[in-house]
């Protein structure tokens, strides 16, 4: 487990952090529309069904509705968790990069932050221009996603829902609350009280990353390990450069 390392540890929490607010939207979409755990149709192809549907999904993702998700507030709440992140002992992080007990026990309460604004006086502020500059391109990428985004919205919702339940969300969207409701649910998401959320869950987190990581071991332990360029045979590594057009299949020599 020690070849996990601290940053993938991060990255894996990162991940899990960035996917809630995402999780918790279909969540609460799906209770909104349906009102029930009922099973829904599946059909996608209904052209009334399509039709209603594409409204919806059109209230729901509003033009430039990923620019401003990527924007202040996914910021905001990004530098929150990552803030809450560099105030957890370092122990937590090594535990998740396999150090023993004993090791981790050495290193006491010393935190993320205190390490790393030795190696790097302006840490902190490298580690916000960085985050809102990738927030910034992620933004640009999901708006010209956007369009595709609502169609494959539009069919999953014809798909999940009858049409008397698509037109009751029509009716819910048409008025004041409905409307207020589109427009905002998924920025929502994204909001000061979901990154306060999101950074006191940071120590749960990190404390069952552990059990996370070693179930994701545990579910390929039967497997071999991957193989190196020096376990294929010649015709395995000569296909491999045909596929590639290089020699990244010669085995290293030593």
């Amino acid at each position: 487990m020690r070849t996990v390392g601290w940053s993938a540890a991060c990255a894996l929490a990162g991940t899990m952090i960035a996917a809630a607010p995402a999780v918790a939207q279909t969540a609460t979409t799906h209770a909104v529309a349906v009102g029930s755990s009922a099973p829904a149709p599946v059909e996608a192809q209904d052209p009334a069904r399509l039709a209603v549907a594409r409204e919806l999904a059109d209230k729901l993702i509003p033009p430039g509705m990923y620019q401003r998700m990527m924007g202040e507030n996914l910021n905001h709440m990004m530098e929150t968790v990552v803030g809450s992140a560099a105030d957890l002992p370092i122990r937590d992080f090594a535990q998740i990069g396999g150090l023993s007990e004993e090791e981790v026990a050495q290193l006491g309460k010393t935190t993320l932050r205190e390490v790393m604004e030795i190696y790097d006086p302006h840490w902190k502020e490298r580690q916000q221009r960085t985050l809102r500059a990738m927030m910034g391109e992620m933004g640009k990428l999901m708006s010209t996603l956007e369009p595709k985004v609502r169609v494959a919205f539009a069919r999953a919702y014809a798909r999940a829902y009858t049409l008397p339940e698509l037109q009751e969300l029509q009716r819910f969207f048409a008025t004041p609350a409905g409307d207020h409701y589109a427009r905002s649910s998924m920025e929502l998401m994204m909001g000061p009280d979901m990154a306060q959320a999101m950074a006191e869950a940071m120590p749960e987190i990190m404390k069952q990353m552990p059990a996370v990581i070693q179930a994701a071991q545990a579910g390929t332990k039967d497997l071999p390990p991957p193989r190196k360029p020096a376990d294929l045979t010649p015709q395995e590594r000569a296909k491999i450069e045909k596929l590639l057009g290089s020699k990244a299949a010669q085995p290293t020599k030593k």
